[in-house]
């Protein structure tokens, strides 16, 4: 409970970071106290441009040879990126992927670089280009799992927070009803606040008294509305416009 009321308060200075850099300092702050080190946020392209995020705070050295080796077009995270939708750790990669050699070398040198278990956060957005939010320990330090969850949803309102104020995306002022925020009906928003409990379709169904399918149906509209691939990045991008609060969530 503690480490969600964390998130409500991440979510909204998220909200008032009038630059990258304000964002880079929040998630320093929030990825220590998940139990991580560093964090690296942004999209999987090779060359960078003003329409494109990229923050990290990797080590320096490890930065310099990451780039200089060409280690991304054979990241293993990026990689196992593409055949994940939710968060996952990095010794859980293999699971995923089949680890080439270079992928391999790629870890090893991470760890010698001080980068120790890591928890990748996947970004899917139709029309964009894909990305992730990786929270990383220090070489040696075991990752609380109950802290994944929570990272889960701070990568996606991380992510979501650093586009809006990168690529100008829309924002929505608490209280108002800015063009360009997609209308969700109460009922909509109801099926997505079950869904952030974590309750099936049928559950939700029986405690709203509908069919599991009609849930389903709410939800899928609502993500169209929101153009987004997931039902985590539905309930991110509600939250971030006011749309529901952290309250709603927490409240049984």
């Amino acid at each position: 409970m503690g480490q969600l009321r964390d998130v409500q308060l991440f979510i909204r200075k998220a909200n008032e970071a009038q630059d990258l850099p304000d964002l880079s300092h929040l998630l320093d702050d929030m990825s220590r106290s998940l139990g991580f080190r560093y964090y690296a946020l942004g999209h999987h392209v090779r060359v960078l441009s003003g329409d494109l995020l990229q923050i990290a705070n990797y080590p320096h050295s490890w930065t310099e040879r990451f780039a200089t080796l060409g280690y991304l077009s054979d990241d293993p995270a990026v990689t196992a990126c593409q055949k994940a939708i939710v968060g996952f750790l990095w010794s859980d990669m293999h699971r995923l992927i089949t680890l080439s050699e270079r992928q391999k070398t790629i870890l090893t040198e991470s760890r010698h670089a001080g980068l120790g278990e890591g928890f990748t956060v996947p970004i899917h957005l139709p029309g964009e280009c894909e990305g992730s939010c990786n929270f990383v320990a220090t070489a040696g330090k075991s990752v609380s799992t109950a802290a994944l969850p929570v990272a889960q949803y701070v990568g996606c309102f991380a992510f979501e927070a650093a586009r809006r104020l990168a690529l100008n995306a829309p924002r929505r002022i608490a209280g108002s009803q800015t063009p360009g925020i997609p209308h969700l009906s109460s009922r909509q928003l109801d099926c997505i606040v079950l869904a952030a409990r974590g309750k099936s379709d049928t559950d939700a169904g029986q405690l709203l008294g509908i069919s599991n399918q009609t849930v389903h149906q709410h939800i899928e509209t609502a993500k169209r509305r929101y153009g987004v691939a997931t039902r985590t990045q539905l309930v991110v991008h509600a939250l971030f416009d006011s749309q529901l609060i952290f309250e709603d969530i927490l409240r049984h």
